[in-house]
């Protein structure tokens, strides 16, 4: 037999190491996707948990709230709130319905490369163990070897086989791997769509609780709107209240402008006790601590549309929180109280003052601090007021910030507190 004759029959090509790099590049891209798949999962468990437990507490202060007709507004008030917490819980359900497509697709492309490489991985084994079965006898083992060109020919094929033989022992290795992961693949797709499908009938569940919310909002509107007049003198009376609470929130403010000028040259200044007390305010934007220990903001900040009458908007310059009856308003942030007063019709009021920034609660039956007095995050500052007629339980929160030349601008509370 001729060496060249023999070289061909013995000494096939050992697999590129590209077909290795391939199958670590699959499984490094399965783990990275699945870890980024799972923490778009928690998100958005997490924003499904907060809007479930919002919306029981809602039924529950709708419970609270007879269905008489001097309570049907507080109602409906909630009843919206309700409808959009149900609207933002099915678009958390269709987000996460698309983040399990995503994953089902994802994990079905890499079944398919995976199958792509096993089947190619086998192949390769297969040519090395009809290549093991030639050379397994001693005598072709040497005949292989002997056949060299020279010395150093019969070094390397020596070599050879000894690599070889442990590439062999490689590939069976990563050919169980492979198959452990195809299967822990296909496993994981049969979960994930499991999943899905409860997702499905969730937001099926939702979309019909949604229609009976909608359904008994347009009874409340429907009744309501037979009392246009009472409801259009309600809305000049709560209108007055608010100029009343704003003109004064402002006169207060100013009177403590005047008094740092007078001892600043006529400049408004902060403290240096001041001024960390409100950069240290600044750095808690989204963390502050709720004024009531439960609640759902029922009005938001800003212009909000009247829920009966068309057409007609009513600002407001903080949120209002509803909440259980008696429950206690607590401060957001360190500071020393600016003021404690009383607003016909709505009740007492307290402003805290944050160095730069002002709290204000306002709707209180009853009031536990005093002017001057230094308080702590969520020390209770007093109780919340239940209006008898309307039935409604909602405390008040505005956040004031007075600049560096006296200036005052009314901030969105629901951007500082922490959101639930």
């Amino acid at each position: 037999m001729s060496r060249k004759l023999f070289r061909s029959k013995y000494q096939p090509t050992l697999p590129h190491f590209h077909k290795t790099v391939i199958s670590l590049g699959l499984l490094l891209l399965f783990s990275v996707s699945t870890f980024g798949q799972d923490k778009d999962k928690a998100d958005l468990q997490k924003e499904r948990d907060r809007i479930s437990q919002e919306i029981s507490l809602t039924n529950k202060l709708l419970l609270e709230t007879k269905s008489n007709r001097d309570k049907m507004e507080s109602e409906l008030g909630l009843l919206n709130r309700k409808i959009r917490l149900r609207e933002d819980l099915i678009r958390s359900l269709r987000g996460e319905i698309t983040s399990y497509n995503r994953k089902i697709k994802g994990n079905k492309g890499q079944i398919d490369e995976l199958e792509d490489e096993l089947k190619t991985l086998k192949g390769s084994y297969a040519k090395a163990v009809r290549f093991a079965q030639r050379t397994a006898r001693s005598q072709d083992r040497l005949l292989y070897i002997f056949a060299s060109a020279d010395f150093f020919q019969a070094i390397r094929r020596i070599r050879y086989l000894q690599q070889y033989s442990k590439h062999r022992l490689k590939q069976a290795r990563q050919i169980s791997e492979t198959q452990d992961k195809l299967n822990e693949l296909n496993a994981s797709l049969l979960s994930v769509i499991g999943e899905k499908d409860a997702l499905l009938s969730n937001e099926e569940a939702t979309k019909k609780e949604l229609s009976a919310d909608v359904a008994q909002q347009k009874t409340l509107v429907s009744g309501l709107q037979q009392e246009e007049s009472k409801l259009k003198k309600k809305l000049r009376q709560q209108e007055k209240q608010r100029e009343s609470l704003n003109k004064e929130i402002q006169r207060i403010i100013e009177e403590e402008i005047r008094a740092s000028k007078k001892t600043n040259s006529g400049v408004f200044a902060l403290t240096p006790e001041s001024a960390a007390l409100s950069a240290n305010f600044e750095k808690n934007q989204g963390k502050l601590p709720w004024p009531v220990e439960r609640g759902v903001i029922t009005s938001k900040f800003g212009k909000n549309p009247h829920p009966v009458l068309a057409g007609i908007t009513v600002p407001n310059n903080g949120v209002d929180i509803a909440t259980n009856a008696n429950s206690s308003v607590r401060a957001i942030f360190d500071g020393t109280v600016s003021a404690v007063f009383n607003i016909s019709g709505a009740g007492q009021n307290v402003i805290i003052s944050h160095g730069g920034y002002r709290s204000v609660y306002t709707n209180l039956r009853e009031v536990h601090v005093a002017k001057g007095q230094k308080v702590s995050a969520k020390d209770p500052i007093g109780k919340v007021l239940t209006d008898e007629a309307s039935g409604k339980t909602e405390a008040h929160l505005e956040i004031w910030k007075v600049g560096g030349d006296g200036t005052t601008t009314k901030q969105d509370p629901a951007l500082w507190i922490y959101r639930q």
